[in-house]
């Protein structure tokens, strides 16, 4: 009898243990895969990489402008091929007074990858003509520029795309330029379509110092848009 019981304790302790150690080894923290890094010593991040300087040379192709048809870059035939120069929009003014179609350059900066893949030249300083103009911060407005807020109905009558053609990055209703958040314009689809009746209310983008525009358009950064009946907070 007394054997019976002592078995049963046995067995019961012995299943008691098991348990134990399955809670214990549930709990107990996965290590790191890898090499473990000291602090400051993780890999840098790629606006964190050094970026050596080098000097191009050749003549001006043609002129480039962002999503708000401001004047930002141009292309350079080298020796190497083609080349997109990016400068800071607000150095518009200096640089196409400098850079004219078939002029010699040379250029001073590094290479660069946008976030979307796009590759370039970043400049810090162009010469031309004995002339050059260095990448300088833009100056500070004595007077901050006011919000101008927009409040408009119209038509839809045309569709801005990107470089590539494969995606809407904004929108013409009638002479006004609607710019929205990337994701708003997947989200409406097919709804912006030529002809399109829409309202929109946001703030009209203000014209800065030095800026050069391809296209003068009066660009609106949407806030909310009505259409097809509905309202949405952008």
């Amino acid at each position: 009898m007394n054997n019976h019981f002592l078995n049963q304790g046995k067995k019961i302790a012995a299943v008691v243990l098991v348990m134990t150690a399955a809670v214990v080894n549930a709990q107990a923290p996965v290590p790191p895969k890898g090499p473990h890094l000291a602090p400051g010593m993780e890999k840098p991040r790629p606006e964190e990489m050094l970026k050596e300087i080098t000097t191009l040379s050749g003549t001006v192709s043609k002129m480039s402008a962002n999503d708000d048809f401001v004047y930002d870059g141009f292309y350079l035939n080298s020796n190497g091929g083609q080349v997109l120069v990016k400068f800071p929009p607000h150095l518009g003014s200096r640089i196409t007074e400098l850079v004219r179609q078939g002029n010699q350059i040379s250029i001073k900066g590094f290479e660069d990858v946008a976030p979307n893949g796009e590759k370039s030249f970043r400049m810090k300083s162009i010469t031309a003509n004995g002339k050059t103009v260095e990448d300088t911060p833009p100056a500070v407005p004595q007077t901050p520029p006011q919000k101008v807020s927009v409040t408009k109905s119209g038509t839809i009558t045309d569709l801005q795309k990107n470089k590539d053609g494969d995606a809407v990055v904004g929108i013409f209703v009638d002479d006004t330029l609607v710019k929205m958040p990337p994701h708003i314009y997947r989200q409406l689809g097919q709804s912006l379509a030529k002809g399109a009746k829409v309202s929109f209310t946001g703030f009209k983008k203000p014209d800065h110092t030095g800026e050069v525009a391809e296209r003068k358009f009066s660009i609106v950064r949407a806030k909310t848009l009505s259409i097809n009946g509905k309202e949405y907070s952008l």
